[in-house]
């Protein structure tokens, strides 16, 4: 059931008291927060091997799939902030040195492209958790009328940045869950 429009103008009211931020910004911490815990574990002891097994030549890879969430997180956020991405800014598209375009997120990969993302655990632990801190920067600062700030007009309703969030935060954790059942049915020999 959707909220109706005047209950969300009022709940994102840029009059409300700044105390009432809080909840709102300790929400999407602890989103946030558990994406890059589940990014931990992912990550933990990753062997090469493990990281870019692929169970069919169409599958994604752990590798990719890490690389992917942390790009569109990256990407989404610095966009709604209005400041760089960490890709570029702290120069990950660099150390990374994938045969792709400097700004590719893995957005309608194929499974070549899928197969070109190769990158150790602790790149992609790095990369994650410099996007988590840019994310968590966000937050710290999020009000009621930053997210209900339009972000988006190419979707009707129009996006605002919580919308936004919220999709990010989805993405992630399906892509993350997806990694987690990759990483439990790599055969031993893997």
């Amino acid at each position: 059931m959707a909220v109706p429009a005047r209950k969300v103008a009022a709940m994102a009211s840029p009059h409300a008291n700044t105390a009432n931020h809080a909840p709102a910004r300790e929400l999407l911490r602890d989103a946030f927060t558990r994406l890059i815990e589940h990014a931990d574990d992912l990550t933990d002891g990753l062997a090469d091997e493990v990281a870019n097994y692929r169970p069919t030549p169409e599958a994604n890879s752990i590798a990719w799939l890490l690389w992917h969430s942390a790009r569109v997180q990256d990407v989404q956020v610095a966009h709604i902030a209005g400041v760089e991405q960490v890709w570029t800014r702290d120069g990950w598209v660099d150390r990374f040195g994938l045969p792709l375009s400097r700004d590719d997120t893995g957005y309608g990969h194929s499974a070549a492209e899928v197969g070109k993302v190769r990158a150790p655990g602790d790149l992609l632990s790095g990369y994650y958790h410099a996007v988590h801190q840019l994310t968590l920067e966000y937050v710290a600062a999020v009000t009621a009328a930053e997210l209900s700030r339009v972000v988006d007009t190419n979707w009707n309703p129009p996006v605002t940045a919580s919308m936004r969030l919220v999709s990010i935060i989805d993405d992630c954790a399906q892509h993350l869950g997806q990694a987690a059942y990759l990483r439990g049915i790599v055969p031993p020999a893997q």
